[in-house]
């Protein structure tokens, strides 16, 4: 249940380009930005929970402007086959530029090997650019889990601060009322001249006590 939940949470945290320094990627803390309209991307990344070794596809488009659909994939690597899959819908409800900025996004993970749906999510970020080089991000919601006819509240808050010519660094803690709270931090790197950015971070769940080892590679826009 522990790998059930740390794979959930990557796979709800979905590409956003709009503010300043996003989090998106395999953070668990998502931002109030989607992808500029007319373009498609992808997000990427490897995970290490214990010993299970995850890998994660999440690529995502915004046809018309105004919402982004993304389909996450995470596959198991140690049987090397596709573990989960998921739909999400996410769309801005308000965006005043640096902040405050408020998105609304709502999905469902899908267990391929159980061939049953893991659970269904909505989720409310807010995100504010407190100052030139710092944003904060705020996230409300509620998850839903068929199999144990249960849904709980959930959210978190995190930090992205940009230094003047090194990395991103992203400081999140999220919860819910059912697991322990999950505490992270990375940083992201811009790869080359290019829009790609790299990602490494740590994550540490507070209930098993497990660490979460991640790289990822962030495309925001293939066209």
């Amino acid at each position: 249940m522990k790998h059930i939940k740390v794979l959930c949470l990557a796979a709800a945290a979905c590409l956003g380009a709009n503010l300043a320094w996003a989090n998106g990627g395999h953070f668990a803390v998502d931002d109030a930005g989607i992808a500029p309209g007319g373009s498609c991307g992808m997000e990427s990344w490897i995970s290490r929970v214990d010993s299970t070794n995850t890998a994660t596809l999440s690529p995502m488009c915004n046809f018309t402007g105004g919402s982004e659909w993304t389909l996450p994939l995470v596959y198991n690597l140690e049987g090397s086959e596709l573990a989960y899959m998921g739909l999400e819908y996410k769309t801005v409800w308000l965006d005043t530029g640096r902040g405050p900025a408020l998105a609304f996004d709502a999905g469902f993970m899908y267990n391929r090997l159980a061939r049953d749906f893991e659970e269904y999510y909505i989720n409310i970020p807010a995100s504010f650019q407190a100052l030139e080089n710092l944003t904060l991000h705020l996230n409300t919601g509620a998850r839903h889990e068929p199999d144990a006819r249960d849904t709980y509240a959930t959210w978190g808050l995190a930090a992205t601060v940009k230094t003047v010519n090194g990395p991103v660094l992203i400081m999140e803690y999220s919860d819910d009322d059912r697991y322990d709270p999950l505490i992270a931090a990375g940083a992201r790197f811009r790869v080359g001249a290019t829009r790609w950015t790299m990602d490494l971070g740590v994550a540490h769940d507070t209930g098993p006590g497990d660490n979460i080892f991640t790289i990822g590679l962030n495309i925001p826009r293939f066209f």
